[in-house]
């Protein structure tokens, strides 16, 4: 991993890659009970991811409890802190933050694979899909991994899904940065009182992608 993954995060951000042991130590009781059916990949998954979480929350000082889950599947954080977490094979970031310094944050790894045939269609605007055409040195999933990442920021502060098509990427490939603008057919009316911030970077193997907002002034 990058030394300093998603550089557009601030330093108040603690960003946390899951050791090699986080994969398989059990967790505390309440939270091995959320994966007790789980298969044994999920069980590996959620446990670096949940490790990974408490690590970054341990960074910021946050009470120590345990990350349960919520009627949408999503974590539920301490009060005063938020949070993201995404895995990918043997790849797992868990990023968290006081809620005093940011609104929301999303997080999201994928492999350096192009997307599967037939799927970007679903997840690429007509505009991104010239734009990818016409850039293709550009990580095939990077619209794919944005979005995602945009979704876990803002799907905390509006609470209601958030489709592919519903938002219209703007990437600039020298900064690694990008913004967006809500698309008329997505139907989703995003808080005008937050600024936007997402970036993304990529090692030998993984396209990371991150985002975040705060309350404007």
């Amino acid at each position: 991993m990058p030394d300093r993954p998603l550089h557009c995060f601030p330093t108040q951000v603690s960003i946390i890659e899951a050791a090699r042991d986080m994969w398989h130590t059990p967790l505390c009781a309440e939270e091995e009970a959320l994966i007790e059916t789980a298969r044994d990949k999920r069980q590996r998954e959620f446990r670096a991811g949940r490790h990974a979480a408490h690590r970054a929350l341990s960074e910021l000082d946050a009470p120590a409890q345990p990350l349960l889950r919520g009627d949408k599947r999503q974590p539920l954080w301490p009060d005063g802190y938020l949070g993201s977490i995404s895995h990918c094979r043997e790849k797992c970031l868990a990023a968290c933050a006081r809620s005093t310094d940011l609104a929301g944050l999303g997080i999201d790894v994928e492999p350096l694979n192009p997307l599967p045939e037939g799927v970007s269609r679903y997840v690429h605007t007509p505009r991104e899909e010239a734009f990818m055409q016409a850039n293709p040195d550009l990580p095939g999933r990077l619209v794919f991994s944005a979005k995602e990442s945009l979704y876990k920021c803002y799907y905390p502060i509006l609470g209601q899904f958030i489709g592919f098509q519903a938002v219209d990427l703007e990437i600039d490939p020298v900064t690694r940065r990008f913004g967006f603008s809500a698309t008329a057919e997505g139907g989703v009316r995003f808080p005008g009182n937050l600024r936007f911030h997402g970036c993304y970077t990529m090692d030998d193997a993984h396209l990371y992608t991150g985002c975040y907002v705060i309350y404007c002034d």
